[in-house]
């Protein structure tokens, strides 16, 4: 009798997973749906129930709960370093203006144009410097926000999630990777533009993000 038991238990336990992994899937389906078609050709019914099947226990959205985690104190963390820097920086003009304000207060009016002319190659020196010190912080940004993301990538890769793999191709379907730093400007992912992060046509931080599923749909 109780291996009658055990057995229909078995049977109920496994109805309820492939319920549940029918819901997943379809769930998975109408996320695909709303890509670019592009993206849809390239995940495939067996790659989307195969990722479905990786979420039935919930491990994945525990792993991926982590990895946002890591995510936002990275974010946090760089965007602290850029504001320490754009301080600095709003403090040395401070100090230039005032020197060369002195410095024309006390200077005879037949030296001016030579004081000026000599001030303005020095607030040009400044300013370069100023460039290429946000320019450094900029690249160190997005070089490692790539080790973020190559980090993840491998993470779910090894926790057998479909589709998951460590590459710097922002054409992969799952994945957001950051671009090279050689790569033209083009402004930042949204959460990182959320937490501050620079961005525009002087910027060389690029889109990126968490390889991450849908928590809303782990329940």
């Amino acid at each position: 009798m109780e291996r009658y038991t055990g057995a229909f238990e078995e049977a109920v336990d496994g109805a309820r997973q492939q319920e549940r992994h029918y819901q997943l899937l379809s769930a998975l389906q109408s996320l695909v749906k709303e890509l670019p078609s592009s993206f849809q050709q390239r995940l495939s019914y067996t790659t989307l129930s195969d990722l479905a099947l990786a979420l039935l226990d919930g491990t994945v959205f525990e792993i991926v709960q982590g990895l946002l985690e890591i995510q936002h104190l990275t974010e946090k963390s760089l965007y602290n370093q850029r504001l320490r820097l754009q301080n600095e920086h709003r403090v040395l003009r401070q100090a230039l203006r005032q020197k060369h304000q002195e410095a024309q207060q006390a200077c005879r009016p037949h030296n001016l144009p030579v004081l000026q002319a000599a001030q303005q190659r020095e607030l040009e020196a400044v300013e370069h410097r100023i460039r290429e010190e946000q320019r450094a912080m900029d690249q160190k940004i997005v070089l490692e926000l790539d080790r973020k993301v190559a980090d993840q990538q491998s993470t779910l890769e090894k926790a057998g999630v479909a589709g998951f793999y460590v590459t710097t191709n922002p054409q992969q379907p799952f994945c957001i990777p950051g671009a090279d730093t050689a790569d033209e400007p083009v402004g930042t992912h949204q959460e990182a533009t959320a937490e501050g992060l620079p961005g525009g046509e002087d910027s060389l931080v690029t889109r990126w993000g968490l390889c991450q599923l849908p928590a809303a749909h782990h329940g």
